[in-house]
């Protein structure tokens, strides 16, 4: 077998080939293992902003977003809260409308 590396596992008798193709594959697949390993998750915050209304009895609620997305500084975010609740105005920058049917 020209090109192919025999590896056999002290577990069972099987026997696995891999060719040279394979072994950086399997390095990359060990890094992200690695990283999902090493991963610790970090408390964060976000502001959730909407508009609601009545439209013939039903309510209607329009959410609106910002690029920053996550907080991960309490003082900060709850800074950024108490702005919006002291200034009642806003501005909106940017207005995308998406398809709701998938066909």
């Amino acid at each position: 077998m020209v090109g192919t590396t025999r590896t056999c596992s002290f577990r069972s008798s099987q026997c696995v080939y891999a060719g040279p193709c394979q072994f950086p594959t399997l390095g990359f697949v060990v890094s992200r293992f690695d990283q999902v390993q090493a991963f610790r998750p970090e408390k964060f915050w976000y502001i959730y902003l909407a508009s609601s209304h009545d439209v013939s009895r039903n309510r209607e609620e329009t959410p609106f977003t910002w690029r920053r997305g996550h907080l991960f500084d309490f003082p900060v975010a709850y800074a950024i809260y108490e702005g919006v609740l002291e200034d009642n105005t806003a501005r909106v920058t940017k207005v995308t409308k998406k398809n709701t049917k998938k066909w």
